[in-house]
């Protein structure tokens, strides 16, 4: 099934916070495993931990930059979760890709700064336009990208069919 789209204008994403001692960064080397324990349970299609599967899956990916790919950083150090910034083939639309939180720290209002975070990164590129894929099932996620300014594009027959499905699901 082709994934949903959401697309979200260059309008600006105002003040947001991250949780008291909570932190994001971009790459560096050996934050390949990092990145994949916070990807390896949310059906990402990562299915081991190591510095290969990383590579492989983002550093060989021409739309991704290495320093557009940020970790959160819990206030004990440990990565909590991930989210990149894709380049795309129009000049004027970035790309929000791969968003992952580790297990242990889903459910604590993570997502949305990180996505708010990302938003102001490609805003500050220049871009008029970001957009993203998901999947029906991933309810939360969306929740989330509703919240940063993201709205339903309907690029294919069924799609107004699953938003409305999904917009049932959410209320």
């Amino acid at each position: 099934m082709k994934q949903l789209l959401m697309i979200r204008d260059n309008h600006s994403v105002g003040d947001f916070h991250f949780p008291e001692g909570y932190y994001m960064r971009s790459y560096q080397p050996s934050d390949g495993c990092d990145w994949c324990n916070c990807c390896i349970d949310g059906k990402l299609n990562v299915n081991e931990i190591s510095e290969e599967v990383f590579a492989k899956i983002m550093l060989n990916d021409e739309a991704v930059d290495p320093s557009n790919i940020y970790f959160l950083i819990s206030p004990t150090g440990e990565t909590a979760g991930t989210i990149t910034y894709q380049f795309t083939n129009e000049e004027d639309l970035g790309r929000i890709h791969m968003v992952g939180i580790q297990k242990n720290y889903l459910g604590k209002g993570l997502a949305l700064p990180m996505t708010l975070y990302v938003v102001q990164k490609i805003l500050e590129e220049g871009k008029a336009r970001i957009n993203l894929s998901t999947d029906d099932w991933r309810i939360p996620a969306i929740k989330t990208y509703f919240k940063a300014g993201f709205e339903p594009v309907y690029h294919d027959t069924d799609m107004e069919e699953r938003w409305n499905k999904i917009k049932d699901e959410m209320s």
